[in-house]
């Protein structure tokens, strides 16, 4: 009977039990269920800078928002620098006072020696003019003398040996005379060419002599800036949201360059004011009939009764090799399409936390309510997954990268970017530059590669004290830039002369400089009111200024978010702006109202009237515009992105960005997609691709 039970009753039944196992995970996963988690986000905190930790702001555990101090590095070595540079500053300029007025001695003394060489010059000439005047007028007595003395020995009444001698005396003066006159003539060549000395003696001769020295001290001072910024960078910052994971070195710890200092464990969300978005490990067989705004539920892995809802917020572009924790054998690799879910309940969840999905085939209502931007109905196969050409990135905000060494520089808020093809980088400018504390509205542009890394270091632009608030930035005709201020009275009611910047830059490989610049706010209150009222303005106390993009006739579109009337957000045309910025009135300038546009932005769930936060002419005519909330700024909003395919078409939204306040629009290098950033406040700056003409 055992021998029974353990040869045909035992194999049968451990059949049974790996077969009702292997159905039971062949149900969990081809059943609607699969395993996803929590998308987190570890930041490494490093240093570009070799040094020793002086002091730690944080501690392990520590939540920290982006750009709050966490540590700081020694600076004696860069102050011994500092010290060094000030030195030659020092030197470099007593040397320039000393070359400048030597200078201007030495042009004295030349002057004083080349003034007297043409008075002796003028002195001598007049001399020999008096000595051949003398001369003529004696040769001209003589002559007369031997005409008489001529008659008298004709007449045989004078003695002719007197008349030789008066026609020796005669020969004699007119010798002299004709030495007169070549010396005369030299004479009269040498004062001309001692005036002509004169008037070469240039005025400005101490700057060409301090010339060189002028440049050496534009260098040291351009060192002297590099090492602030480096100094700056001894101060290191949260480069995003999180809580203070792991801290690898202690104060007293030597710090190379490159070595991470910490780490940070951030949120799902870049920023961490979105929801959290759960990756989940999906296979190609399971990604299939899943589609983007499908309700899901999650749940804890073994089970329990904290249940959360979600949706489907985006599949990924492409049948891919899974993230490592996603494979059922560390020995071998799983390929699948990633499915992001949004949880649509406010929980605070942990990075890394695992859920076990489940798809319930129906569209989620908080989809429906959220998602206005064109979403694929129809299922999308492994086989019909579109491919993206390898210069359009992602069409989803992500985050910048933002070097740690520019977060402890400066603020980083882009408001308007453009490509420069002398740089290959966009250029952004920014609401505002520098720490309160540190380099405030600093005349400051900041470049970004094409894959949404930031410059380590701001470009300074010369010619410029400061400037904030700046809101746009669009090409100008010969491969330079103007940027545009809002023109707006701060929250403290202040419009100061930083907020009133309209100039042109002029944009090297290595320099930038301002060649033009003029107070637009200024020279539209200097207009009169019916200027202003065919404009659409009464005054210009609510006037802000956010849009501004090049046209193809070489002027410029200027879009308003204030004031917003009811025909809608005005767009102004200024038909020359070289003429604006030479000085010239806004009438001489062409500034006329292009159009008004209607524009609509989400806030709490209701749509209200948009203002215009940037525009983009496009090569075919047509005019993207993004629109965020005008007047003050609510909690939460959903900007958005229309097209205008004419001047008197009705603007068509394009896209919604939940949450987000779009703030420049740009073409990328290819031209075959639209970049855009977002205003985050002081969170990590967002950006995207949106591919165009879309397909």
């Amino acid at each position: 009977m055992l021998d029974l039970l353990r040869r045909r009753v035992l194999p049968f039944a451990v059949w049974c039990l790996v077969m009702g196992t292997a159905a039971w995970l062949w149900r969990d996963l081809h059943a609607g269920s699969a395993l996803g988690y929590v998308e987190g986000i570890a930041y490494n905190v490093t240093s570009q800078e070799p040094g020793r930790i002086a002091s730690l702001a944080v501690t392990p555990g520590q939540h920290v928002r982006t750009g709050d101090i966490i540590a700081t590095l020694d600076g004696s070595a860069i102050d011994a620098e500092l010290h060094t540079l000030e030195g030659e500053r020092l030197r470099v300029e007593a040397e320039l006072l000393a070359a400048a007025s030597q200078s201007k001695l030495d042009v004295g003394e030349t002057t004083r020696d080349i003034e007297e060489a043409v008075e002796s010059a003028e002195i001598a000439r007049q001399e020999a003019r008096a000595q051949r005047s003398i001369g003529a007028a004696e040769l001209a007595a003589l002559e007369a003398q031997i005409e008489d003395e001529r008659e008298l020995v004709d007449k045989r009444m004078g003695d002719r040996r007197a008349l030789a001698e008066l026609a020796v005396t005669q020969a004699a003066l007119r010798k002299q005379i004709q030495v007169a006159d070549g010396l005369i003539r030299q004479l009269d060549a040498s004062a001309a060419a001692a005036r002509a000395r004169r008037g070469g003696v240039p005025v400005d001769a101490a700057i060409f002599a301090t010339a060189p020295l002028r440049a050496e001290l534009e260098v040291i001072r351009g060192m002297k800036e590099l090492v602030v910024v480096r100094k700056a960078g001894l101060t290191l910052r949260a480069p995003g949201p999180g809580e203070v994971h792991t801290i690898f070195l202690q104060p007293g710890e030597l710090v190379v360059e490159g070595s991470i200092v910490m780490t940070i464990t951030g949120p799902a969300e870049l920023g961490g004011t979105g929801p959290a978005v759960v990756f989940v490990c999906a296979s190609e067989a399971q990604s299939a009939p899943v589609r983007v705004g499908e309700a899901v539920r999650l749940a804890p892995p073994r089970g329990g009764s904290a249940v959360l809802s979600g949706h489907v917020d985006r599949l990924a572009p492409a049948v891919a090799l899974l993230p490592e924790r996603c494979w059922r054998d560390a020995r071998q690799p799983s390929w699948g399409r990633g499915i992001y879910i949004t949880v649509d309940d406010g929980v605070t969840l942990l990075p890394g936390q695992s859920f076990a999905i489940e798809f319930t085939g129906e569209i989620s209502p908080r989809a429906t309510q959220r998602s206005v931007a064109p979403v694929v109905a129809p299922a999308i196969s492994p086989d019909s997954i579109p491919v993206s050409t390898a210069n359009v990135g992602h069409e989803r905000p992500v985050g910048v990268v933002v070097p740690n060494v520019l977060l402890a520089a400066s603020r980083f808020e882009p408001s308007g970017l453009l490509w420069s093809a002398a740089r290959s980088r966009y250029l952004i400018v920014s609401d505002d530059t520098g720490h309160e504390d540190l380099n405030e509205h600093a005349p400051w542009l900041f470049a970004m590669d094409a894959t949404g890394t930031a410059d380590a270091a701001p470009i300074r632009v010369a010619g410029v004290e400061k400037w904030s608030d700046l809101e746009a930035i669009a090409a100008a005709p010969d491969g330079g830039v103007y940027v545009l201020a809002s023109q707006s009275f701060s929250k403290k009611g202040k419009r100061s002369k930083p907020r009133q910047v309209f100039a042109r830059i002029a944009v090297g490989t290595t320099t930038a400089n301002v060649s033009a610049s003029v107070s637009l706010a200024q020279q539209l209150d200097d207009s009169d009111g019916a200027t202003l009222a065919a404009l659409g303005l009464a005054d210009t106390s609510a006037l802000d200024i956010e849009g501004m993009t090049a046209t193809r006739d070489g002027g410029l579109l200027l879009g308003l978010k204030a004031p917003v009337g009811r025909d809608g957000a005005p767009i102004w045309h200024l038909a020359n702006p070289d003429a604006l910025l030479a000085g010239g009135s806004v009438t001489d300038a062409g500034l006329t109202l292009w159009a008004h546009v209607q524009l609509q932005v989400r806030v709490a769930g209701e749509e209200v009237p948009g203002g215009i936060a940037e525009l983009l002419e496009l090569p075919d005519g047509k005019l993207l515009v993004a629109t965020t909330a005008t007047g003050d700024e609510p909690s939460t909003q959903d900007g958005g992105l229309f097209v205008v395919d004419s001047r008197d078409a009705t603007p068509s939204r394009v896209r919604e960005f939940p949450g987000l306040k779009p703030e420049g629009l740009a073409r990328n290098a290819a031209g075959d997609a639209i970049v855009i950033v977002f205003d985050t406040g002081a969170s990590t700056p967002r950006w995207m691709e949106l591919r165009w003409p879309p397909r």
